[in-house]
């Protein structure tokens, strides 16, 4: 399916520019931070602890920052991606529970993806109807990949990388507008810690370190190594031509600078949420779902919110799909040894995804 492999097309030189094809794949893999159960886990945190976290969450965006900056670049120095090395360097043990990781991350982002645009539809259209719900989430997340290949690759890419920018920017505009008086606490400096907090602090975490995003975003940008070595056989003046400043440093810079800027965003996505939960519930605290969701209806106040919150989870949830294709292949080949069809890595996940939907929402009881 191109609108898969339209991703690296991006890093393969189909891109405009060289800020662009950095910024694009770092685009689409900055959406697996995007999603509903993100969000909840950054109000639940604030609406009970406060501002004692945030220097934690910058931390971690940090953190993540840094993973995904070496995942680029072992891309771009040997072209492989990640699990390759893995699978070279470490025994097969190590890589089955590293594939076992990797999957179980793959999986989570496709439960939070479909469960998020089906609440997104029950907010839009006040339908509490599961089966409905469930049903529009698979449709879309389904129908918009195999729509947009017919674009072809190049168009795709760029198309895709758009589809993300749109979505961030329109994410961390909106927030900014409906929460111009967010507060800022300079006692952040000093976090406080408690047993009660290690909950919500794994959950931060497992937010910003998403294990199988560094895979595919190693197997992207891959492609920039290819594409090296096959220009310094090319002469310079044909090279200089098409690409003025293609060296590894310019690439790594190029890199660092899109992650940085991208990763900010998503860092005041955090604080504004984590804020304003803390400001909004007071002494309140959100402990499950239902009560998350209620305290989010509550920061949401503008009557066009639902709408926008439902857009930004259908174009984030598509590209969160891609990403995941691209993911799944890189998991199964590498590091179980098993090469599937490009259409079973778009299906068995997604199946997966529904049926534990389901389950948690109506069986579990999640959804009321």
């Amino acid at each position: 399916m191109d609108g898969a492999r339209s991703m690296e097309s991006l890093a393969a030189g189909d891109a405009p520019h060289n800020y662009f094809r950095t910024l694009g794949p770092t685009l689409l893999i900055s959406m697996g931070y995007l999603d509903l159960g993100k969000w909840v886990v950054a109000l639940e945190a604030g609406s009970r602890f406060g501002y004692d976290l945030v220097l934690l969450v910058l931390l971690f965006n940090l953190s993540a920052i840094l993973c995904q900056y070496l995942s680029s670049c072992i891309g771009i120095v040997t072209g492989k991606n990640l699990a390759e090395i893995c699978r070279q360097e470490y025994s097969q043990t190590i890589c089955v529970v590293l594939g076992l990781q990797a999957g179980l991350s793959l999986l989570t982002s496709e439960v939070a993806m479909i469960a998020g645009i089906g609440v997104g539809f029950n907010l839009v259209f006040e339908y509490d109807d599961l089966t409905a719900s469930i049903c529009f989430a698979s449709v879309v997340v389904n129908l918009l990949p195999y729509t947009l290949s017919r674009l072809g690759k190049r168009m795709a890419g760029m198309f895709n990388a758009c589809i993300a920018g749109f979505t961030l920017l329109c994410f961390v505009l909106g927030l900014l507008v409906s929460h111009p008086k967010t507060p800022v606490n300079m006692s952040v400096m000093f976090p406080k810690l408690s047993g009660e907090s290690a909950y919500s602090l794994m959950a931060l975490l497992g937010a910003n370190i998403i294990a199988h995003n560094f895979y595919t975003h190693s197997s992207v940008v891959r492609c920039f190594s290819l594409l090296y070595l096959a220009l310094i056989q090319i002469p310079y003046v044909q090279v200089q031509r098409r690409f003025p400043v293609l060296t590894l440093g310019s690439l790594f810079h190029d890199h660092l600078f899109s992650l940085l800027f991208i990763f900010s965003g998503v860092f005041l996505v955090n604080y504004v949420l984590l804020s304003s939960a803390a400001f909004k519930s007071k002494n309140a605290m959100a402990v499950n779902f239902e009560e998350a969701m209620e305290l989010m209806n509550q920061i949401f106040t503008d009557p066009v919110a639902p709408v926008l919150l439902l857009v930004i989870l259908v174009f984030a949830g598509h590209i969160i799909s891609l990403t995941c294709i691209i993911g799944s292949g890189v998991i199964s080949e590498h590091f179980f040894g098993v090469k599937l069809p490009l259409f079973a890595h778009h299906m068995v996940p997604k199946g997966f995804a529904v049926i534990a939907t389901i389950y948690h929402a109506k069986v579990a009881g999640y959804w009321e």
